[in-house]
């Protein structure tokens, strides 16, 4: 009987040890994938905030173009690519939202050759938008959409006709849109004889303005 005693307890002892050995395998093994998993995380997450890093790093990159530069550039592109002449300010900033632009306060939009230039609209603020895919390259930045806010507009029949002529350009796709915005239409005797009042507005090169009063 003692015997038989024995062998019960031995056999309880062995059993028990193999559960407690299991046991700690599986919480090591646990352990371990908990580990692995909350490292994989880390390396996720160090690689993201890496890449925000680099990429607003990126976007602010105009910022260290020389300011002088960016305001001839700027008048360059915009003749070029919107067929009319900007006379800019030095006042000239940088923004990132909504999207990459620069933000010019009080310039003016001229018709005309160097000679011959002529006022068309004062600009309180004006929002030029650049494509961002070049900052790397300063030469390379493009222009993608201007926005005007709280601008004055002066015309005649001949300034509208000569904006019509360039209706059948290259960057006829290129637009402004135009914002709470005033347009003083003159006789040839600089006369104004119809105010018309700009709460939105979009002017595309083929068609001289399409109005959404």
């Amino acid at each position: 009987m003692k015997q038989i005693i024995k062998k019960f307890n031995n056999l309880v002892e062995k059993t028990l040890f193999k559960l407690e050995n299991k046991t700690t395998i599986f919480k090591l093994k646990n352990k371990t994938n908990k580990e692995f998993i909350i490292s994989n995380f880390n390396k996720y997450l160090i690689t993201c905030i890496s890449l925000l890093f680099f990429y607003l790093f990126y976007l602010l990159t105009p910022l260290l173009y020389d300011k002088v530069w960016v305001q001839n550039r700027i008048e360059s592109k915009f003749l070029n690519e919107f067929k009319i002449n900007l006379s800019s300010s030095a006042d000239i900033s940088y923004r990132i939202l909504p999207a990459p632009h620069y933000l010019i306060r009080n310039s003016k939009l001229l018709l005309g050759d160097n000679k011959n230039q002529k006022s068309i609209a004062d600009v309180k603020n004006l929002k030029i938008f650049i494509d961002q895919r070049n900052f790397f390259d300063k030469e390379k930045i493009n222009l993608k959409k201007a926005i005007i806010n709280n601008a004055n507009f002066s015309l005649t029949g001949s300034d509208i006709k000569i904006l019509n002529e360039f209706s059948n350009n290259q960057f006829a796709n290129k637009k402004i849109k135009i914002n709470k915005s005033n347009i003083f239409f003159k006789n040839n005797l600089g006369e104004i004889i119809t105010i018309i009042k700009i709460n939105k507005a979009i002017f595309f090169l083929e068609n001289l303005f399409s109005l959404f009063l």
